[in-house]
Parts: C-alpha cells; structure tokens; sequence
C-alpha cells in the first residue's frame, strides 16, 4: 500500500518531486560527512541562518543542553515547519529568552533512524497550514528495514581538550505472516563531553583585542570583560538611597571600590572590564542521548493496511558558566549599616565607635561577583514520547487512495540550576552585626556563611500534541493531457503547553535572573484542506515548445480559538522540451501566534536605567529612578501573514545521463511579525508623538498630568510601558538557490557523484511599524552567501568522500572606530573528509569501517566579537578538528 510521501504536496505522482523546490539529503550522505546530530545537519544546509536557539546557550532565562531548531530563510525561529515522516513534533517543554519562544526541539529526531531528510525551499500553508512560510523540513525514518545493522563511531578533537563523542546504532527489521507484517526497530546512543571555553585559545579570554589588528587593537567593543568580579565597586547611600560622601572611604559621590589588582580599597568608581568570566564557562555542554524508534505495518487486504509508529527520546545535558554576579541595576542589594564588614557601618561609624560623630550609612552593591561559591551550573533531563497509528486503504478498481491517523506527543523538561543566589536569604546574611556576616569587601567568605543563601532553582516544562487527520486522493476525471488529480482531507489539532517554576523564581528572589511566571495555554485547531493537479499538455500530444504544462492549486483553511486563516497556492510547471523544466509558484502563508505569545500572563518588572524623554528635566524621569516594564503575552494578536514567490529552472542535461543544474529565484514578503519592542523605543515613540502633535503612545501608561505638567507642557507621570508581544514589522527576503547534481556512470575505477549548492540572499530588510527600514544582509550575523560541495567517489568496496561547506563573512553588529569603520566576520570555509571499506567476503563479510576527519585543516571559528566566547555559534562549530572511526556491520 503505497503511502503519501512528497513533501509539499498530498497528491502521489511521482512528477510532483521535481516541480518542487526539495533538496533531499540521504542517510548515506549524511553518514559520508559525519554528521551524528541534527543540529549538526541543521548548521551545514546552505538555506538555515542565523539559529538563535542552540546547545551553547548559557543564560539564566535560555533553553540549555541537548536543544536546536531551524532557521529557513532568515525569517526567525518557528517560521519553518518541521515535521516527521510527514507529521508535525509538539513544541519542547521550555520556552527559552525574555520574551519567551516557543520551537521544535530538532534534535529530539533520531539521526541514526533517518532515511532522508527533505527540504522543502518554499511556502508551504496551503499544504500544511501554519508555521510553513519559509518552508518545510521533513524527516523521513526507516519503517522497511528487513536485516539487522549495528554501527559505533568514536570521534575525538585533535587540538586535545576534552570533546570526545561516542555514537553506537542499532537497526533491525522483519518481515512475517508471509509478508503481510512488517516491523523495524532503530536505537541510538550518543554522548558527548563537556567542552570549556579554557580548552580553545581563541574562547579563553573574553578579551579579544589582542586576537584583531588596528584600528580593532583598542576598541572596547572587542573586550567582552565584565566589571563584576569579588573585588566590588559600591556606593555610600542614605536611607533614601541617595549617594553621599564619607571622609577618607569615599569620592564625593559615595563611590569606592577594591583595586583587582592590589586588593586596597580605593575611592571612586574604579575601573570596568577586567573579570575573566570564560574561566568557568563552557563552550558545549555535555550530552547524552538516548533514541528508540519502531515502526510496524500490517496489510490485512490487498486494499487495507495498518501502521504504527513509536518514537521515544531522552537525553541528559550538564553545562556551566560564570559565578553569579550581583549589579545595582538589576538586582538593588543594599548592604544594611548594621553589616560586620561594612566599613561606613554601625561598627566604625556612629556613638561608641572611633568615628564617634560620622553617621552610620548603608551601601548599595554597584558590582560584585561571588566567586567563591564557584560557577553556576545546570543539568537538563528532556524526554519525549510518540505514538501514531493508522489505517490507509485504496477502492479496487479505482485510482483512489486514502489514510487516517491519530498521534499523540508529549515533551518533557526538567532543568536544575545549580549555584544561584537567593536575594532575600543573601540580605538576611548582610545584615548580620556578627562575623559570620557575609563580608563583600575584600573576603572570602568560607562556606558555612555562603551556604545559607546558596540555592538550585529548577523549571518543569511539558509540551503536548494531539492530533487526528484524514486525507484522500485520486483521479477525478481525465482531460487529453491526462487525469486531474484531486487530494483532500481535514485535521484536528490540540496543542498544549504547560510550565511550573521554582517558587524562589517565581517569588523574584533569585539574583542575576527575570521573574519567572508559570503558563498554562492550550488551544484547539480544526483544519480542511483540498489540492489539484490539472494537466494542460502532456508530451503525447507532441504540442511545440510544450513537451509538458500541468497548474497545481492548493488551498488549507485553519480554525483557532480566536482566529481563522485561509491559504492558497499556485504552482505551474512546464517544460517545453522533456530535459528542460520551468517552475513557478505563488503562495500565502501565515504563522499563528503560538500559545506562548498569546497566553503568557503579563508581569511587570522595575528596571533601572531607562530615560522618559517625553519629560526632560524631571527627577522621576532620570535613568537612576527604576521604571515599571510589562512583558507576556498579547491575546489580541493577528497571525503574521506571508506572500512567496518561487520561480526556477532545472536541466537535466542532454547527452548527459545523471547530470543536473538548476537554480531558483525566490522572494518572500512576511506582514505582522511577532515581536515584542523594547521599552526604550516604546518611550522614544511616545516622546516622539508628544513633540509632533500632543499625541501618546497607547503602550505607555501615564498619569494624568498635573498643573505644573500642563504649565511646562510635559505629559503625565510615568507609570508603566507595555513591552508585550505585538504585530510589528515587515520582513522582505529575497535571493537564488543554484544546484548541480551529477552521477556519472560506473567507470573501471569507479562512480564519482558530484553535488553542489549555493544559495544566496540578495535582499532582507525589516521595515517597522513607524517605517524605519533596517537593512540586515551582511549584518547581524546575516551572511550573504553559504554554499556547500561534495564529491563521493565508490568503486567495489572503496569509497570515498569530501565536503566542502562555506559561510560568507558578514558585518559583526558592534565594533565601530570612531570613523565608523565595522569589523567584518571573516569567512568560514570547512573541509570533511573520509574513506571507507566494505569487507564482501571471509569473516568479516558485511562489515565497513569508515575513517574520517571533520575539519580537515582546523580552521577555528571566525572572531565574532557579540559574545565572550568569540564565535558565532549559528555557523561555527567551536571543537576545531574532529577524527572518527566509524565501523558497521550488516546481518
């Protein structure tokens, strides 16, 4: 029984492949380039950008450890559909960053259980619904195995350190009741180890000048240091909090601080940018992994069949970064005059002391670092489970097929994070008049004072996906071209996310991290969808110039809660002779805000350091006077909306068998995109409208204005700016995929297959809802250009292969001279290489061992001065050269 299997379309014939814009990358070639995650896959496709979400990740609010999505066309993270063996993945368990992000997790999909991975380079909501605006990647898995395959691979850094990676596979299957039945079982294992930023040169420091040339040599943007570290900068405050001065300890303003290099306290602000925070920071956390997939099918009749799939995933990550640093702009912590240590406290300072007639004053903590509880850490258990069963049929004696399926999913993650500080507990061990006070000036403190205000802090997340669909297609009636095919059907979906957080987070009392907030969301989502393939010619009607010309329409209508959307698409393939194809498509498409974006609670936080510009002057309008931020959810947001145009050529070139080019020129139009401004842009707007016309901003909130406020024609006092998630911008994407594919025949020495893929961005801008234009290719981590190439050569039991993957450079966002000069991101070219050999006779008949090397030349990732590691984690891979020795055996 044949089943739906063309990703970007319902309809089966087998046409449909080539007048879609699909790259498919197989198991086997996936296996020639050493790829052994999908995150690994994901980084080398020519047509993913700029992936936000990854397994670096390491601040407080991220999703870390065993974690990467997928970034088609540079439109952002959930703006591509991933989906498996044709079916979509429920979103993982915790949704990472303020504002949060709800995505797939794909490295949940098990590498060593894949068959093909199909990349669909066009929109696809007419096919599939939300999500597929700039495109489709579908995996497919191994469901016909009849032989039983085992394989282990050891790869390990040559620069030392300690990325050692371990893979062990394990496939087999079965055919039974006289081939009626069918079952395939594929485990996988990987492991990984913890990388540090201290074992790559490049990553040690995060002070980076000395790793650029002038005018860069002495730019401060390229040294990431931080200010807090154990020797503290602080202010003498009144009770009110105001700075003031203290004789001999302080400048006039209340500063000191403790020189990091002699240890003396010192007074004034002191210096910034000396603390090496990559000295307890990783580079990849370490991961295990565990894959289990079965998949069974049972042919009762000829015309009714059934399947089934299981699919569970677990994995177990531990990373670290840098100590928890302490700030007065984010945190507030006062140190009480009653502190034993505080050297302008009740100790030194007031009757009975030598400084009899001082005063006694608090300080505020500007910058501190605990370095002596050690780094903060986190251990990151996800598991997930799926289950899909069905029925597909056909009606004997017609051309009609159908299948229905009900699936379940559900992602769990668990994430402790070691080392954190709990703000209340660590002001209760401030205010102590004894020693065992915490001491901030100068320490170290010894474990016993420490541990009393140490804590783990965790946050559960579950991701759920039910869904049950019905498609059918066949032919509807025949025109002189051929038959008009038809596919329909219709889904039911109910997606589900829940969160639970640490009561200290939820509390607000965990220093150096957001208030956290527990969600709970779910929605339900009813889908109808219809396509048809009308043939206008076909070659036997030996038409000029039309050897063949066939139209596709699609259509997909969706129903949420508070929304609907309705969603065609055109495609029209024509060759006008048999080894010429021309290609075009129109398509709409649409994203619906996730439950996320619409069902967070709101949560106001005060933040430090903003300016009200709309009231210059005013005290409560200083930088120094916190201000209220409201982020979460918007239950009025629209769906973003899409407009692509696809428009291509492919040539399977005459006279020579097995040789293929083409290319495709797309353009992509997103409205409404989700985003949430910031506070300062909201204030600057509202300030803007005020100037021009008397007019506000709606999304910040004043009080009603005073006499004075009317007299000095300044508007009310501010109350709060609304930063939650809203419809914003524009996004216009626009460039050229080139191909060549060719298989030459099977000469003496061998079959060659030589592939190649460029694709370029030509144009991406976003255009704001005030129409300010912000152009980003070759900006902002946007290359223009990535391209990759291979050639595999095979000949008896011999094989060999190398890849060659190339990034474009790109303008890093910071670093500008003063003549605004801005460093540019180098290019990043990566060679792999491997050989192989098949053993087909004697004792070890059936076996292959594989030597490889990944990164043949070492090359290390390009200098990105955005972050302390120095390197662009979305296009790099920070392990420098890996060697590997793969060996397999087939029963």
């Amino acid at each position: 029984m044949q089943e739906f299997r063309v990703t970007g379309t319902n309809l089966r014939r087998a046409e449909q492949e080539k007048a879609l814009p699909v790259t498919v990358f197989t198991a086997e070639e996936l296996d020639q380039v050493g790829l052994t995650s999908m995150s690994q896959v994901v980084e080398a496709l020519p047509f993913s950008t700029n992936v936000s979400i990854n397994e670096t990740a390491t601040g407080p609010n991220d999703a870390r450890g065993d974690v990467s999505t997928i970034n088609l066309r540079n439109l952002g993270t959930g703006r591509t559909l991933v989906l498996l063996n044709g079916r979509r993945l429920s979103a993982y368990g915790v949704t990472p960053g303020t504002p949060p992000i709800q995505f797939v997790n794909v490295n949940a999909i098990p590498l060593g259980a894949v068959q093909q991975v199909e990349v669909l380079r066009d929109g696809a909501s007419a096919i599939y619904g939300s999500d597929a605006i700039g495109g489709v990647v579908n995996t497919i898995l191994k469901t016909n195995y009849d032989r039983f395959n085992v394989s282990a691979r050891y790869a390990f850094a040559t620069d030392g350190g300690s990325p050692r990676e371990t893979t062990l596979n394990l496939a087999g299957g079965r055919r039974f009741n006289e081939d009626r039945s069918q079952l395939t079982l594929v485990y996988s294992f990987y492991h990984r180890d913890l990388l540090m930023a201290t074992e790559r040169d490049y990553a040690a420091d995060a002070d980076k000048r000395a790793l650029v040339e002038a005018p860069f040599s002495a730019n401060t943007n390229f040294n990431n240091r931080n200010s807090s570290s154990q020797f503290g900068r602080f202010t003498a405050v009144t009770d009110a909090g105001a700075g003031v001065s203290v004789p001999g300890v302080t400048a006039a303003n209340g500063q000191f601080y403790f020189d990091p290099v002699t240890g003396a306290r010192a007074t004034g602000s002191g210096p910034t940018g000396f603390y090496n925070s990559q000295a307890g920071t990783q580079l990849l956390p370490r991961v295990t992994r565990h894959n289990l997939f079965a998949a069974f099918a049972h042919r009762f009749t000829p015309t009714l069949s059934s399947f089934g799939e299981l699919s569970y995933y677990e994995s177990q990550s531990f990373g670290q970064f840098d100590a928890s640093p302490v700030s007065l702009g984010t945190d507030g912590v006062i140190i009480p005059k009653t502190n034993y240590y505080n050297p302008v406290g009740t100790r030194f300072y007031g009757p009975g002391t030598a400084n009899s007639a001082g005063t006694p004053r608090n300080v505020a903590i500007r910058n501190y670092r605990l370095v002596e509880i050690g780094p903060r850490s986190y251990e990151t258990d996800s598991d997930s489970y799926r289950v899909l069963g069905g029925l597909r049929g056909s009606f004997a004696g017609s051309t009609w097929a159908w299948e229905a399926a009900a699936l379940h999913m559900r992602g769990e993650t668990y994430q402790v994070n070691h080392g954190y500080i709990s703000q209340s507990r660590f002001q209760q061990q401030l205010a102590l008049a004894t020693p065992d006070a915490f001491n901030p000036f100068g320490g170290p403190n010894p474990e016993s004072v420490w541990r009393n205000f140490v804590i783990d802090i965790w946050d559960r997340g579950v991701g759920t996906l039910t869904s049950l669909d019905a498609k059918a297609t066949g032919e509807l009636f025949t025109l002189p071209a051929g038959p008009v095919s038809f596919a329909g059907g219709g889904e039911f979906r109910r997606e589900a996310m829940k969160q639970r957080n640490d009561p200290f987070g939820l509390a607000d009392d965990v220093i150096a991290q957001s208030e956290q907030i527990d969600v709970d969301a779910q929605r339900d989502v009813h889908a109808v969808f219809a396509e048809t393939l009308i043939p206008f010619v076909s070659h036997t009607q030996r038409v000029p110039l039309v050897h063949s010309l066939e139209l596709r329409i699609a259509g997909r209508f969706e129903d949420y809660s508070r929304f609907s959307a309705t969603k065609p698409g055109y495609a029209l393939s024509w060759r006008p002779v048999e080894w010429l194809l021309l290609r075009a498509s129109y398509n709409e498409g649409f994203r619906a805000p996730t439950v996320v974006e619409l069902l967070t609670p709101a949560i106001g936080r005060r933040i430090d350091g903003l300016v009200d510009p709309a009231r210059p002057g005013q005290p409560d309008a200083a930088s120094s006077v916190s201000k209220r931020i409201v982020t979460g959810g918007n239950p009025a947001l629209r769906p973003e909306e899409s407009e692509s145009w696809n428009f291509g050529v492919v040539i399977d070139v005459p006279g020579v068998k097995g040789l293929s080019v083409g290319a495709d020129f797309y353009r992509i139009q997103q409205f409404n995109q989700i985003d949430n401004s910031s506070a300062v842009d909201e204030l600057n707007l509202d300030a803007e409208l005020w100037t021009v016309a008397a007019g506000s901003n709606p999304r910040v909130i004043r009080t009603p204005r005073t006499a004075s406020d009317i007299a000095a024609g300044i508007p009310g006092v501010l109350v709060e700016v609304l930063s939650t998630f809203q419809n914003r911008t524009l996004r216009e994407v626009a460039g050229t995929d080139v191909f060549f594919n060719y298989r030459t025949p099977r000469w003496s020495f061998g079959r060659f297959n030589f592939n190649a893929t460029v694709s370029y961005t030509d144009e991406l801008r976003t255009i704001d809802e005030r129409g300010n234009v912000a152009e980003l290719i070759r900006n902002n981590g946007n290359p223009r250009l990535k391209a990759s190439a291979s050639v595999a050569w095979s000949h008896r039991g011999w094989s060999a292969s190398v890849l060659q993957r190339y990034t474009g450079d790109y303008l890093a966002p910071v670093a500008y001279t003063a003549g605004g000069q801005r460093f540019v991101v180098d290019k990043y070219p990566v060679t792999n290489a491997d050989v192989a050999y098949a053993f087909r006779r004697g004792p070890l008949d059936g076996t292959r061992v594989r030597i490889g090397v990944n990164n043949v030349f070492d090359r290390d990732p390009p200098l990105y001065p955005v972050n302390s590691s120095g390197y662009n984690p979305s296009y790099s891979d920070p392990r420098g050269r890996m060697a590997y020795v793969d060996v397999s055996h087939r029963f």
